[in-house]
């Protein structure tokens, strides 16, 4: 597959995730009413969900080519932290806040770490 379809089939995966994770929380808050126990189960849910979706169309590469990219892992996994630490800590220091913004930062935040470590992938390529 080239470069240009996975490109696109990640960007793809990424924004499912990201619309199914602010679609998701709000209603997993309403039910749960913890915020970080809700953060968790629909950040869960919904990068599930953008595979099963991925999967299902019959697009993109397995989510195990993920291991053979060098360095992709490792950076996806601490974007990850990265955006549950940083709602953590916006919900820690601003509790007053609606929830949905601390989401809408974190993921800004992570995107930005994201976008920076995966150029610096292709730049090492």
């Amino acid at each position: 597959m080239s470069d240009r379809s996975n490109r696109f089939d990640s960007s793809v995966t990424l924004g499912v995730t990201l619309a199914a994770d602010l679609l998701l929380f709000p209603i997993i808050f309403a039910v749960l009413d913890a915020p970080l126990m809700s953060r968790a189960v629909s950040l869960v849910v919904a990068y599930a969900l953008s595979q099963i979706l991925r999967l299902g169309i019959g697009r993109g590469i397995s989510p195990r080519a993920l291991l053979q990219v060098p360095g992709l892992w490792p950076l996806l996994a601490v974007t990850v932290l990265i955006n549950f630490g940083l709602f953590v800590i916006l919900n820690a220091r601003a509790p007053d806040i609606r929830p949905i913004l601390h989401l809408l930062l974190a993921w800004a935040g992570s995107l930005l770490f994201l976008s920076f470590g995966s150029s610096r992938i292709k730049r090492l390529r």
